[in-house]
């Protein structure tokens, strides 16, 4: 799921709000503001599973870059000044990424707050690849082949190559069952309204590899009218997983 199921999502508004310019993040205020910083240690825990994309298990430059994202599709990116700051402020090993016991540190702006995440970490980092302890936190190439991921990237690297039937075969996505099928909508469906809309649309790539292109206008609508059956200018689950499996 999506980072704002686990936050108020008034809270998360105001928040993003108070963002919305350029260089005005402040992540001990956007923590604060949107409720992180007095969520429970397992939600703290899913939140780092969600922005650690590439399931490295560890927050990157180019995963924190898009860190606001995780709790809006149509959020901004950090800025580079932005991006740098924040790392500097959760990288206390310096080497130059964010590890879990980091991030809770940096979540609660406390260390006293972190004993409950430490005591279970060794289990989060030794499960941290595998599909049924993950569920839906998972990142959607976390069903997949990085090869093969890799290659459907660099087919549609260049603004206006994305074709949705050739990415979804090329990554390995139209072999897949149905439940990791379910599991990959409800992942792209970041603000859990059951369906996924054009702004999460545009962000398509971006499940797949942080750091990955938007779609381009052109790209998104093309991709919404294949796909939205109905003409409700979104796409539910069954229009998904017929895409899918198209």
């Amino acid at each position: 799921m999506a980072c704002a199921g686990v936050v108020d999502a008034a809270a998360l508004k105001a928040a993003l709000d108070g963002c919305a310019a350029a260089d005005s993040f402040n992540h001990k205020t956007f923590f604060k503001a949107c409720g992180m910083s007095s969520k429970s240690a397992e939600e703290v825990k899913k939140a780092f599973l969600i922005i650690d994309q590439d399931n490295s298990g560890f927050i990157e430059e180019e995963e924190l870059k898009l860190f606001l994202q995780n709790f809006s599709a149509s959020a901004r990116a950090l800025t580079d000044k932005e991006t740098q700051a924040f790392l500097a402020a959760g990288d206390s090993d310096g080497d130059g990424k964010i590890g879990i016991e980091e991030f809770a540190m940096l979540v609660t702006g406390n260390t006293g707050k972190i004993t409950a995440v430490d005591s279970s970490l060794g289990r989060i980092i030794c499960t941290l690849h595998s599909k049924e302890t993950r569920e839906i936190e998972m990142a959607v190439a976390g069903v997949l082949k990085d090869a093969e991921v890799a290659a459907a990237l660099d087919g549609c690297k260049e603004p206006g190559t994305f074709d949705h039937k050739k990415f979804l075969k090329a990554c390995g996505m139209s072999g897949q069952s149905a439940e990791e099928i379910k599991k990959a909508f409800k992942i792209i469906d970041q603000d859990n309204s059951g369906f996924i809309e054009e702004e999460e649309l545009k962000l398509f790539l971006q499940n797949f590899k942080a750091g990955a292109r938007a779609l381009t206008d052109n790209e998104t609508k093309t991709f919404l009218k294949a796909v939205d059956s109905d003409g409700d200018g979104k796409i539910g689950a069954d229009e998904f997983a017929a895409m899918v499996k198209a």
